[in-house]
C-alpha cells in the first residue's frame, strides 16, 4: 500500500510488524516514538488509508497529511494541485532523489496527463 504522503507502507515498521505478526517491530516503534502512555499495541497499523482509525497507528490516525488528503478526496497528496506549495506536506518532501520523491513525481505526472 502507498500512503497519502507517498511512503510505501512496507517501509514502515508499524505496518510490517502488524502484517507479519512481529511484535518486536511494534515494541521498537513504541520505544522510538511512544511515550509513558503508549505501548506496542498503539503502533498496530494496517496503513493510513483505512477509515477506521482503530486499525491505524495512534499517531498516524491524526496525521495532518492523512486528514487533509481525506478532506480533499485525494488518494495521494502528490495529485493535489496545491502539492508544490502545501505547507502541510512540505516538511516531508525531500530533494527529489529519494524513492518516495520519485514515486510522488510519477503520481503527479500521471495525474496531470490524465487531467489534460
Amino acid at each position: 500500500m502507498i500512503a497519502y504522503c507517498g511512503i510505501h507502507c512496507d517501509e514502515c515498521p508499524s505496518y510490517m510488524g502488524t502484517i507479519t505478526g512481529d511484535e518486536t517491530l511494534l515494541i521498537k516503534m513504541n520505544e522510538e516514538y511512544g511515550n509513558e502512555k503508549t505501548d506496542a499495541i498503539d503502533f498496530v497499523c494496517l496503513g493510513c488509508k483505512y477509515f477506521d482509525v482503530k486499525l491505524i497507528a495512534t499517531d498516524c490516525a491524526e496525521c495532518p497529511i492523512r486528514l487533509c488528503a481525506m478532506a480533499k478526496g485525494k488518494d495521494f497528496c502528490a495529485t493535489c494541485v496545491e502539492y508544490e506549495s502545501c505547507d502541510t506536506v512540505k516538511p516531508y518532501r525531500g530533494d527529489g532523489t529519494s524513492i518516495r520523491d520519485k514515486r510522488n513525481a510519477f503520481l503527479r505526472a500521471k495525474n496531470i496527463r490524465a487531467n489534460s
